[in-house]
């Protein structure tokens, strides 16, 4: 499944972070540091094992408990996404 940004939402980057507004829901949100990683990720790989592949590299080195944590984490970020229309998911 390929993961994109739902064409109605507009987003930027700023100084506390990325800054989302869904222009058909109304939804705003700024994302932390990991969120933005995550979401900026989203926009360049746009599949998931990626995404989890690169911060737990980033993060969690070999430690395989930290990397099971980041894998939970980043799924139920992208989920949490998806179920607000921010991000889509689509067969590949």
């Amino acid at each position: 499944m390929s993961l994109r940004i739902n064409d109605a939402v507009i987003w930027q980057e700023t100084a506390e972070g990325i800054s989302l507004y869904h222009t058909e829901t109304g939804d705003f949100r700024t994302l932390n540091s990991t969120g933005s990683r995550i979401w900026m990720l989203v926009e360049s790989d746009g599949e998931r094992e990626p995404i989890v592949s690169k911060l737990s590299h980033e993060f969690a080195g070999s430690n395989t408990a930290v990397s099971r944590r980041i894998r939970t984490d980043v799924h139920d970020f992208i989920g949490t996404m998806i179920e607000s229309e921010l991000i889509e998911e689509r067969p590949a």
